[in-house]
């Protein structure tokens, strides 16, 4: 894909997105909904300038790598907004969310697509893990329209932020089963406690690291790089040491927004980031 080509296709959907915001806000269709229905009937009625620019995708543009653009400052956004009083308040109902939740949406997606499709059960269970970590972007942006108790936006977002681990584990542990036959329930809970324990640590530590260096500088330029540096470093470290890249972002914004914010930054600067 050359240059000039790649930015034709940005300015091509951003045009699409706009027609299809336009057409939202006079049907009365959440934006979001509109935004997805318009992406199924992109891929289902294969206009040309789409398949050639699937044709052309270049080698490089693979999911991971999109992957590692967006999540990391998407996380903590997410998580630099949440006060850590509410987070505490409702932790319980979080936690069990984020596990027995996301424990109960593997199963029941698991058996489904084991009986409607007949894959063997372990394989729906994969597919179950995969698919019930849920983002809530779209969901909190009904809720802002809706204005629904701010008691309903905290469980829904800090279980999102949470969910993550609960599901890449379970994913770990039935890939593996998949893979020997056995199913290492043990070593499971016990690589579940490092990652979750493990990402939290490093994304504390770096937020704090990070929140004393800002105290000392007043440019909300500076900070802000520095706050962008900190999402993703506190992903791809965590990553690279093998614990979850999403909750050390979690924790690093956490500690950001709830002590960086509040001990060394500026109205300027708090507003800017």
């Amino acid at each position: 894909m050359s240059t000039t080509f790649a930015v034709e296709f940005l300015i091509w959907m951003l045009i699409a997105a706009s027609a299809i915001a336009v057409a939202a806000h006079r049907l009365r269709v959440p934006y979001t909904v509109a935004l997805v229905v318009g992406g199924l009937a992109v891929g289902y009625f294969h206009i040309p300038l789409v398949d050639e620019i699937i044709r052309q995708e270049p080698a490089w543009l693979t999911p991971n790598v999109s992957l590692i653009i967006f999540l990391p400052p998407l996380i903590f956004e997410g998580s630099l907004k949440i006060q850590l009083r509410h987070f505490r308040e409702n932790l319980l109902p979080i936690l069990l969310f984020a596990n027995a939740g996301v424990l109960a949406a593997t199963l029941i997606t698991g058996f489904v697509v084991h009986w409607v499709l007949g894959l063997p059960i372990l394989v729906g269970l994969v597919f179950g893990a995969i698919v019930s970590a849920t983002d809530p972007i779209s969901v909190l942006a009904l809720f802002k329209d809706m204005a629904v108790s701010k008691r309903l936006s905290i469980l829904v977002e800090g279980e999102s932020l949470l969910n993550d681990g609960t599901a890449a584990v379970l994913y770990g542990i039935l890939v593996s089963a998949v893979v020997t036959g056995s199913l290492g329930i043990g070593s499971g809970i016990r690589d579940f406690f490092v990652e979750v324990i493990g990402g939290a640590s490093v994304g504390l530590g770096l937020g704090y690291l990070v929140s004393k260096i800002t105290a000392r500088i007043d440019d909300p330029e500076i900070e802000i790089t520095l706050t962008m540096i900190l999402a993703y470093t506190s992903y791809l470290l965590a990553q690279s040491l093998h614990v979850s890249g999403v909750l050390a972002t979690v924790g690093a914004g956490l500690m950001v927004g709830n002590f960086g914010v509040q001990s060394g930054m500026s109205p300027q600067t708090r507003v800017a980031l």
